[in-house]
């Protein structure tokens, strides 16, 4: 182990100077925040707030390399800081999670960088630990040697790389370990098993290994490595499908099948939570919790979860899955710390919500695009028309159509003048027919950009509205809604009475299809409220989903 040296600045200075901001503690049930202008802030920062059961608090920055600067400041607040530091790849996994327990084991810092320039706030934070070295972790592929030469006008670089992942691995372990009792096996082709094996594998001074999971066998160099280490147990990070039986085989009869131990569950949430309890316990008063469906906040925090002893549990971005929550809401727990903003990990995690299905027409939160589907039979209940002028017999699932009479008064009331509804439930029938005139009438991709197939479009769902402007000077087509100052305040209001502005400016790329000022869907206040405190701009990006450009 590295030492630790002290800095002559205070712990207050320190926080200043990296431009993290402490926020007051607030109660858990809050005004709802307004509609953010943009995805982040621009300083990392820590928040805090307070549930019935534990405290709850943030470390989160306004992007991925912000949050990790966050995360190395609460590891390392002063006013001792590392004499070393890893700079790793934020755009890829698989050198951070060899690198974090790596990092803990030599005493050092973690942060995350971007392939092909060093972030300011990255380089910030090196000034501030001001290390006797810096170890860029990978090739020229991961890290670039413009970044490296930024981070050489701080402190001397070392660069470890290997001709690819499994090589960089092995290279990072024997650069610290020269011995380890046990090691963590996962897969390096993907990573969500993998995520929380840092804090355990770091916390009990032990390395991770990422191997070509999906073979038969280990390959000559891993299997060289553990001999060298003296390696006498091996803990399987994930099921059979991320590391095969015929790996956990081979190190059974090289190590004996009681050394030979996996921790798994029926998903990458379960995976973590077997991981941090068999090497936790279920008594830690404070957890970290981070996103699942992406790599980089779970391994910022590596470090400091190695160094603390704190279990690491994964979260879906807006919900909490039932394995998750059940050991979340432990009594035991008196803090839990989120890694990573209300985008990474929204305000339904911290109360610890209750997740729905995405994926059932009949739920709230389905998520119907151009990848996901409903049935074409399918025909919500309770159906009826709202109390608002329409352009037709248009009806909505009852409670879509409550929330919208709702907003209409909200919109009257406001003075931003009236509006109407020209679109709400279709059946597949319908869909299709509309489709398939645009496609007659104007080609393929531009009906493939503005309307929807049968079978994925919201409207089939009871739950999307499309609006009108009623009395406007400049505008009396649904087409031209955001220019009106009724679109303008359901843009910036509509979440308050459970609404989403579905297809936003610029997000054709992750949504599919172009701007659509007037098309509305319900969520529920608390989703919708969710969603704009998330500062995300589509559902698919608010679920961790991936984008659906095409069918």
């Amino acid at each position: 182990m590295l030492g630790l040296r002290p800095r002559a600045a205070t712990a207050l200075a320190l926080l200043a100077g990296a431009g993290i901001v402490l926020a007051a503690a607030a109660p858990a049930q809050a005004e709802r925040p307004a509609v953010p202008t943009s995805l982040g802030s621009t300083q990392p920062m820590t928040s805090t707030v307070s549930p019935a059961a534990a405290t709850t608090e943030r470390i989160s920055g306004a992007d991925r390399y912000a949050t990790s600067v966050a995360a190395s400041v609460a590891t390392f607040p002063g006013p001792d800081t590392p004499d070393v530091v890893y700079l790793v790849s934020g755009e890829n996994f698989p050198d951070a999670i060899v690198a974090g327990p790596v990092a803990a084991a030599a005493g050092g810092g973690l942060l995350l960088t971007a392939s092909r320039s060093l972030p300011r706030v990255v380089a910030d934070e090196l000034r501030r630990l001001d290390p006797d070295r810096i170890v860029v972790v990978g090739g020229t592929s991961a890290i670039s040697s413009s970044v490296a030469r930024a981070a050489e006008a701080i402190a001397p670089v070392e660069r470890i790389g290997g001709a690819d992942r499994y090589a960089t691995a092995e290279l990072l372990v024997r650069s610290v370990f020269s011995s380890a009792d046990t090691v963590f096996v996962a897969t390096g082709a993907s990573f969500p098993d993998a995520l929380a094996a840092g804090p355990a594998a770091g916390s009990a001074g032990a390395p991770v290994l990422i191997v070509r999971g999906n073979g038969s066998r280990l390959d000559r160099a891993a299997l060289r490595l553990l001999r060298d280490l003296g390696t006498t147990s091996v803990v399987l990070v994930g099921g059979t499908s991320v590391v095969s039986r015929g790996i956990a085989s081979q190190l059974s009869s090289e190590l004996g099948s009681n050394q030979v131990q996996r921790a798994a569950g029926a998903d990458r949430y379960a995976t973590a939570r077997a991981i941090s309890e068999s090497a936790f316990g279920t008594s830690a008063p404070r957890v970290l919790v981070a996103s699942g469906t992406s790599f980089a906040d779970a391994l910022s925090i590596s470090v400091l979860a190695a160094r603390e002893d704190l279990p690491l549990y994964l979260s879906l971005p807006y919900c909490t899955p039932s394995s998750v929550r059940s050991a979340l809401g432990s009594s035991a727990i008196t803090t839990r710390t989120l890694v990573g903003g209300p985008g990474a990990l929204s305000p339904g995690v911290e109360r610890l919500e209750e997740c729905r299905s995405v994926s059932s027409a009949s739920s709230l939160w389905v998520l119907v695009n151009k990848r996901n589907g409903i049935p074409t039979s399918y025909v919500p209940s309770s159906l009826r028309r709202p109390s608002l002028p329409s352009s037709g017999s248009y009806v909505l699932r009852s409670d879509a159509a409550t929330a919208l009479e709702r907003m209409y008064a909200g919109v009257r009331a406001a003075g931003a003048g009236s509006v109407g509804l020209t679109s709400g439930y279709r059946p597949a029938s319908s869909q299709a027919a509309i489709y398939n005139n645009a496609v007659r009438t104007r080609g393929q991709t531009y009906a493939d950009l503005y309307v929807a197939r049968p079978g994925h479009s919201e409207h089939q769902t009871g739950l999307a509205a499309d609006l009108y402007p009623i009395g406007a000077s400049n505008c009396s087509s649904y087409t031209c809604l955001g220019a009106t100052s009724q679109g303008r305040w359901l843009a910036a209001n509509s979440w308050k009475y459970g609404y989403i502005l579905r297809y936003e400016q610029g997000a054709t790329a992750v949504t599919g299809y172009e701007y659509e000022s007037w098309h509305f869907r319900y969520v529920g206040e608390t989703l919708a409220a969710d969603y704009a405190a998330s500062g995300r701009r589509t559902l698919e990006q608010f679920y961790g989903q991936p984008a659906a450009p095409r069918y």
